[in-house]
């Protein structure tokens, strides 16, 4: 036996955090190299951002609004309908009971 020891080396040598072994690196290369399929994940993986603010984005209510030269949120406040010039209509209803239930066939 010689002097010198042979020393084991890994076969993945991660030097950053997202460093791929020898075989998915030719796996990403050959992935690129398909364009259609490239185009299509970062299409998708923006669609997927997009949509996690769909909820923001269709709301019924507008984000900002300008009303008699003020700026308001409606999205973040309730503002009562008298500030706009409108009335809020209350009305007394009286909680009934029915006394003849239709029977359930």
């Amino acid at each position: 036996m010689s002097s010198t020891t042979a020393r084991q080396i890994p076969a993945y040598h991660p030097v950053g955090r997202w460093r791929l072994s020898g075989l998915n690196q030719r796996r990403w290369s050959m992935f690129r190299a398909n364009r259609r399929g490239y185009w299509s994940l970062w299409i998708f993986g923006i669609l997927c951002v997009v949509s996690m603010f769909a909820e923001f984005l269709a709301n019924d209510r507008p984000i900002v609004a300008s009303y008699k030269g003020e700026l308001l949120v409606p999205l973040l406040t309730d503002y009562p309908e008298e500030k706009f010039g409108g009335f809020l209509a209350t009305t007394a209803i009286r909680s009934f009971r029915m006394k003849s239930m239709p029977m359930a066939g």
